[in-house]
């Protein structure tokens, strides 16, 4: 009896062994499976945080600047500085040219419409708003410590004395006008003729 009895319980063990091992085996695939489940919803959450960091970087760093901040201005103060000085240079030229145009015998309607004195106050004035749109704009290149014969220092001393010279020329003219009953002479020619030799040394320096 007991031989038979001893097959039939280790039989019986070997059965319980091989179907606990193949549940254990079918659990471990089950758990190996949510694992793996689980670590690809990881994997897809860390992939939506990235790219979700990633776009909101971007967002962040890429400022919203409209292109009207790229677009350079139609004309700038240095540049509305240079036309001034040009267009001053210009008058005075005009006003040397039509010089013998001016009589002892002209009236006062006459004379106020004169080519030669229209440009001879233009030069003057014209020359006056270079020298403030200048100074508005280039003050920080002028220094006294860089001596009288650094350019930009230059060109700031001579465009002005070619205003005053230019000024001069005026004022002496219309003093001369009303002293001499009309009457002007040429003694005023000397100081247009001065200012426009400075003015044009000032502005060829920056050339």
């Amino acid at each position: 009896m007991h031989f038979i009895v001893r097959p039939i319980a280790v039989l019986a063990m070997l059965i319980v062994s091989i179907t606990t091992a193949a549940a254990q085996d079918s659990n471990n695939n089950i758990l190996l499976a949510d694992l793996n489940l689980n670590i690809e919803d990881m994997s897809s959450t860390f992939l939506l945080a990235d790219n979700n960091a990633t776009s909101v970087a971007r967002r962040s760093v890429t400022p919203n600047v409209p292109d009207s901040a790229f677009e350079k201005p139609a004309i700038t103060w240095n540049q509305t500085h240079m036309y001034l000085g040009l267009a001053s240079m210009t008058m005075a030229g005009i006003t040397g040219l039509t010089a013998s145009t001016v009589g002892t015998d002209n009236g006062s309607a006459a004379l106020k419409s004169n080519v030669h004195v229209v440009a001879a106050k233009a030069a003057w004035q014209l020359g006056a708003l270079a020298i403030g749109t200048g100074l508005w704009t280039h003050w920080d290149d002028f220094h006294l410590e860089d001596g009288l014969l650094d350019r930009d220092n230059l060109h700031v001393l001579l465009g002005t004395l070619g205003v005053i010279g230019y000024y001069m020329a005026v004022n002496s003219a219309v003093n001369d006008y009303n002293t001499n009953s009309g009457s002007v002479t040429t003694n005023h020619a000397s100081y247009g003729i001065l200012g426009g030799a400075a003015m044009i040394t000032g502005i060829a320096l920056t050339w």
